[in-house]
């Protein structure tokens, strides 16, 4: 009895999630460089918000925070 090889189904569902994920992050490029001023602002924060760098606090809660430290 020959046994069924661990990844052959795999390799099809892995390149079907990597063209889905390419084909978002083109959308979201073409739309920040060539869609309409609005939408191009919404991909732009889009973009920002898949870097893998933590969110900046907001200006007041810095402010909070500076004046906690003096």
């Amino acid at each position: 009895m020959q046994s069924a090889e661990p990844h052959a189904t795999g390799t099809g569902v892995q390149a079907i999630v990597v063209a889905f994920g390419m084909f978002i992050f083109t959308t979201v490029i073409a739309t920040a460089l060539y869609g309409p001023a609005e939408n191009s602002e919404r991909a732009f924060r889009l973009l920002n918000l898949w870097k893998r760098d933590p969110e900046p606090a907001p200006p007041a809660q810095r402010r909070a925070e500076r004046t906690k430290r003096q």
